[in-house]
């Protein structure tokens, strides 16, 4: 299972770390905001024109979070 930690955010960029819990390895994701581009540290990411794993755990969770807002702010 990946962990999703939010680390910064700046006006320009929001930085993760993904942690899998099976093997401890961690992995740094960057969502640029200008470019609206992610990129990641591990060798996917460099080798893939794809997204993968760690960045969809974090694209996973900011749907889920604001999925959340959205039913608390109607009040449901």
């Amino acid at each position: 299972m990946l962990a999703v930690k939010k680390d910064y955010e700046t006006a320009r960029n929001k930085a993760f770390t993904v942690v899998n819990s099976e093997n401890n390895k961690k992995h740094s994701v960057l969502f640029k905001i200008d470019k609206n581009e992610w990129s990641c540290d591990c060798k996917w990411n460099s080798l893939k024109e794809t997204h993968c794993s760690h960045i969809k755990a974090v694209i996973s969770k900011l749907d889920k979070e604001k999925v959340k807002s959205l039913i608390k702010n109607l009040g449901v």
